[in-house]
């Protein structure tokens, strides 16, 4: 995040009046949980140190910029964004989870110092685009991520806890954990354009090749492709995500596509189910993704399979 002394990225950005913003340390654990149980409606009352290791693991994770503010003495906001690898993408792709301002600071510009810090910090890493997602009742978070450049992408959708249906795949169709395999990148990566991910250029294949065999070795993540008769036809991804202030994670699914010419045969409600069976295996308290917004077909998908429409997801493009 830069030398104080020579500051860069997120250090750079201009403070509000009487406070101060700074990295958040190992030292802040309690006032950062306190925050995001605020942030969350989370039980005050909670034992502390469960979430110990979460906490450290975010603090010391050289792909996350996490930033608290500090106003008149008092810790006052916090906001933690985690720079995150995609499929089909040679850069990152910075991920704000959390922002919170609490309430007798607001109305200072500490939100949009905080935004400001870690859009710094983005830029500075050369990420691609930024995400986040926001509930449709925090009206003004919306209108700070608007004023701020974000645009509104579409749908959020989230099940918790997270139940199967146990849909059997179609008869000729079988789906399977995605190897670490050159018939198996070809076949994610041609899926994933289909999708409207980047088509990947000559010169980037390594890069994205790198990314894919990363992916696939994470104890993280959990994706699979579906065939018909032996030929890849739908893929869905799929990550855990570890809060800092639980002890489960969250099962994120970034992508799930069936191609064209196989629709109809109910692959992508087996992938969705596949990807839930997994998620309560690893003992996810949520699985949840996000829908652009002319994605009709999809969202009803979604809520068939017992998933709530809670938001909306923006991003701000380089």
């Amino acid at each position: 995040m830069g030398n104080p002394d020579h500051p860069v990225g997120g250090l750079a950005v201009p403070r509000p009046a009487g406070v101060e913003i700074r990295p958040l340390g190992r030292e802040d654990f309690a006032d950062a949980i306190a925050l995001a149980r605020e942030l969350y409606t989370l039980d005050v009352d909670a034992d502390l140190e469960p979430l110990r290791p979460a906490y450290d693991a975010l603090v010391n994770d050289p792909d996350a910029t996490p930033f608290l503010a500090v106003a008149d003495g008092v810790p006052a906001g916090l906001i933690v964004q985690r720079l995150r690898r995609r499929l089909n993408h040679a850069t990152f792709e910075g991920w704000i989870s959390d922002l919170v301002v609490r309430e007798p600071f607001r109305g200072r510009g500490i939100g949009r110092a905080l935004l400001a810090s870690t859009i710094a910090e983005w830029r500075l890493r050369g990420g691609h685009q930024m995400m986040l997602e926001v509930s449709y009742d925090r009206t003004v978070a919306r209108a700070l991520y608007e004023a701020a450049g974000f645009e509104n992408q579409g749908k959020y959708f989230e099940i918790g806890p997270v139940r199967t249906r146990g849909i059997e795949p179609a008869a000729g169709v079988e789906i399977r954990p995605i190897a670490e395999d050159d018939a198996d990148f070809d076949a994610t990566t041609r899926l994933l354009a289909e999708l409207g991910r980047p088509a990947p250029a000559e010169e980037k294949l390594p890069a994205l090749r790198r990314t894919y065999d990363q992916h696939v070795r994470r104890a993280d993540t959990a994706s699979m492709l579906a065939a018909l008769d032996g030929a890849p036809v739908g893929f869905i991804s799929m990550e855990m995500r570890q809060p800092f202030f639980t002890t489960r994670p969250q099962a994120w699914i970034p992508d799930l596509i069936v191609t064209e010419a196989a629709r109809g045969r109910n692959i992508g409600a087996a992938l969705l189910d596949a990807a839930f069976s997994e998620a309560v295996g690893r003992g996810c308290y949520a699985a949840a993704l996000e829908s652009g917004q002319h994605r009709a077909v999809a969202h009803q998908l979604y809520l068939t399979a017992g998933m709530s429409d809670v938001g909306s997801f923006y991003t701000l493009a380089r």
